[in-house]
């Protein structure tokens, strides 16, 4: 047993299967009356949760990068429906009848994510655009396959993240049984990847994922990046591990934002060295 155990790759891990087991619907009818005060925060109960997107049994451990988001955006394209959100939903309702092959065939699905056509490069590939420069062996391509994952503060789609109260989700989070159940899957992943840095992206992300103690101290902001983007550094604890913090507002990293990503890992790697 203990052979097997040693040997589990993260997607194995019981707490995804004990999340992904949930009855998301409900949870999602739960959770929108609870996130917002006018009872709707705007999630949508189509499809499941993500529990993660990327190839986390790949990934390098120890050497790799968790980017951590509030939650997934929900997309109007067709495209996206038919080839992800819809066969997603079949999967994951074949589990719910007892179809563990159809489990399988989804945690597959979310570690090939970057390989498919629905994935929405734009969106991760943005906030990526520094990782280069943590990791200069590798080009943006190789990026998602070795170095980095993603995962959502709030796992649920919505087509606007800022109808969820930072306030809120943190009072559910000591007690909403959802809740609880993906922070456990999240922390567990962590501990099993064991990441050289956590990407926060978005002053959302920032601001609940300092309300639920994982950062020791709240995050440093830095320098002018700091006030214009909300650039911060600092360290989280999960687990055992003590982890570097990246973090800044969500923004859109266009051609003209790029020449600012060497400025951001310069800051941040110096305030781990006036530390």
């Amino acid at each position: 047993v203990e052979s097997l155990v040693m040997h589990m790759r993260p997607s194995q891990l019981p707490s995804i299967r004990e999340f992904m087991s949930r009855d998301y619907r409900e949870d999602i009818q739960r959770l929108n009356q609870i996130l917002h005060s006018s009872g709707d925060a705007g999630l949508v109960n189509k499809v499941p949760p993500i529990p993660f997107t990327g190839d986390i049994d790949s990934v390098e451990k120890g050497n790799c990068v968790c980017l951590i988001g509030i939650n997934p955006l929900w997309s109007v394209k067709e495209t996206k429906h038919v080839q992800e959100y819809l066969p997603a939903a079949r999967m994951i309702e074949s589990f719910f009848r007892g179809n563990e092959d159809a489990y399988v065939e989804y945690i597959k699905s979310r570690l090939n994510y970057f390989q498919q056509d629905y994935a929405n490069t734009g969106h991760f590939n943005k906030p990526a655009m520094g990782y280069p420069l943590l990791y200069p062996e590798l080009s943006n391509d190789d990026i998602w396959g070795r170095r980095a994952f993603a995962m959502d503060i709030i796992p649920y789609f919505s087509t606007n993240a800022n109808k969820l109260n930072k306030k809120k989700i943190f009072d559910a989070s000591k007690n909403d049984p959802a809740i609880l159940s993906h922070q456990n899957m999240m922390k567990e992943i962590i501990i099993e990847t064991n990441p050289s840095l956590l990407h926060l992206n978005g002053s959302h992300a920032i601001a609940i994922f300092e309300k639920l103690e994982y950062c020791e101290k709240p995050l440093e902001k830095l320098g002018e990046l700091g006030r214009k983007y909300g650039l911060r550094s600092g360290y989280a604890n999960i687990g055992d591990l003590k982890i570097k913090v990246l973090a800044h507002n969500q923004f859109a990293y266009g051609s003209s934002k790029t020449s600012d990503w060497p400025e951001f890992i310069r800051l941040w790697n110096e305030s781990f060295d006036e530390r």
